[in-house]
């Protein structure tokens, strides 16, 4: 049998705490940077029948989507200005508003900066910004060091420090080193003999186990039945498939590639870029007149009234104020990262075309933009983008360089189909280095599967039956 443990491995604490609890403010702009334009529909339907002191002008209705529209000039200086904040003349006082859950990639990342050494933090950035949504690695080590050419080994090195990172299974690059992974997490499981025989299982008994042959991965181990059981019970108890389970953007299946109806919309004007972020109108929505003036005269001793009024006086109109300055910062938010976005992405935004698209990762967009990288996460996370050409993506596709070779393969797909000509993998992979973007064919096949884009022998057979 093969040894579990060949050496010692320092672990990461799972948790990082922050000393600073974010403001109720702060909380439910992150909660609104995630919603798309339907879900912050329901979010203002929902707050404006659960809080009264809440409620829309005269002006019209606060559910009438409206347009934000702005234009970016080719090479436009950035806009400056500090960033919305929240104040109050009740500081003491705080709403309960949940705050959203921490990401699988802030998790990761706020653990993996503490242990990679300078030169390494891009290198580390750029395979947190990899992780998809099962908590998988997508990216190959291949790819990594050519893009920041360096060595395989480097590349590898940091490869290993991110799969140290709680939850166990993070970083892995297929189900085997997942669960491997988790395993060799569990070095202090009370039975050392089944951590064993359960590494040994899905190593040497890989393939066996996969295919339910049974008999021969006994034989295999040198067990009976009713250990072979314990083994079995085991992986299904203690190991899990997916390590982002339980974060906020894991999805047992792939992520949709239908759009929905786009967040923001580009188009092209004469003098650059017109861009439009749809939402809803922030102006359209009021303290309630009569809570306001209810609490000034219990302020300024006018009136009494019971503690419990008092209480509930000013939780709903600090929730109220929270909950509308938190929709003007969110449409600020968006507007900044899109001027920052056009201008590193021009040539992309000019032609609508995946070639023209930089790679850049969240923690550059940050500093462009002077926005934390876990806002850029959370403003761009389940929105949709409109380019000139009308084409919809997600707007992550700047960060996600699975998804943009995923659209250029795609693309090289339809090229040559409209010839009559059927790509292979392996000729998909030269036509893309050839484009300046080395690539495996093993790589190729891989990020098609992900993206439900049929082998050339499967599109053969839909060409044949018409």
């Amino acid at each position: 049998m093969s040894k579990l443990f060949g050496r010692t491995q320092a672990r990461v604490a799972p948790t990082v705490k922050t000393a600073v609890q974010a403001s109720a403010g702060l909380k439910l702009l992150a909660r609104m940077l995630t919603l798309n334009v339907e879900e912050l529909e329901r979010l203002v339907q929902q707050e404006l029948e659960e809080n009264p002191a809440l409620e829309p002008t005269e002006e019209g209705t606060p559910f009438e989507r409206y347009t934000l529209s702005f234009t970016v000039a080719h090479h436009e200086p950035e806009e400056s200005g500090e960033e919305t904040t929240y104040t109050d003349p009740e500081e003491d006082f705080e709403p309960e508003v949940a705050a959203p859950p921490m990401s699988l990639k802030e998790h990761v990342w706020g653990q993996l900066m503490l242990t990679v050494a300078p030169h390494q933090k891009p290198i580390a950035e750029f395979l947190v910004d990899s992780l998809d949504h099962r908590g998988y690695l997508t990216t190959s080590v291949e790819e990594v060091a050519l893009r920041f050419n360096c060595s395989l080994e480097e590349v590898e090195a940091v490869v290993q420090q991110l799969q140290q990172c709680d939850p166990p299974g993070v970083g892995a690059r297929s189900l085997q080193e997942c669960l491997q992974l988790q395993i060799k997490a569990l070095r202090n499981y009370s039975d050392p003999e089944l951590l064993e025989l359960a590494w040994c299982a899905v190593t040497e008994g890989w393939e066996h186990l996969t295919r339910a042959r049974y008999e021969k991965l006994m034989r295999r181990l040198h067990i009976d039945k009713p250990t072979l059981e314990r083994v079995l019970a085991f992986i299904r108890n203690e190991l899990a498939p997916y390590p982002a389970a339980g974060f906020a953007e894991f999805e047992e299946k792939p992520p949709e590639l239908s759009p929905r109806e786009p967040d923001v919309v580009v188009s092209l004007s004469q003098n650059g870029f017109h861009v439009e972020i749809h939402g809803y109108k922030p102006h359209f929505l009021k303290l309630s007149p009569t809570y306001y003036n209810r609490f000034m005269e219990l302020r300024q001793g006018e009136i009494y009234a019971t503690e419990e009024e008092n209480t509930h006086l000013r939780h709903f109109l600090k929730r109220a104020q929270v909950f509308i300055q938190a929709l003007q910062q969110r449409e600020q938010t968006l507007k900044k990262i899109m001027h920052a976005l056009i201008q590193k992405q021009t040539s992309f935004f000019f032609t609508s075309d995946v070639r023209f698209l930089q790679p850049m990762t969240r923690a550059e967009l940050a500093e462009m933009t002077g926005l934390h990288r876990s806002t850029i996460g959370r403003a761009v996370r389940n929105k949709w983008l409109q380019l000139p050409n009308r084409s919809v993506v997600p707007m992550d596709i700047f960060f996600d360089n699975a998804y943009r070779v995923a659209a250029l393969i795609r693309q090289l797909i339809d090229e040559h189909e409209r010839d009559g000509v059927l790509l292979t993998d392996a000729e998909i992979a030269t036509k893309l280095e050839e484009m300046g973007i080395p690539i495996a064919r093993r790589t190729v096949t891989k990020y098609r599967a992900k993206y439900r884009i049929f082998s050339s022998r499967w599109r053969e057979r839909a060409r044949k039956a018409g």
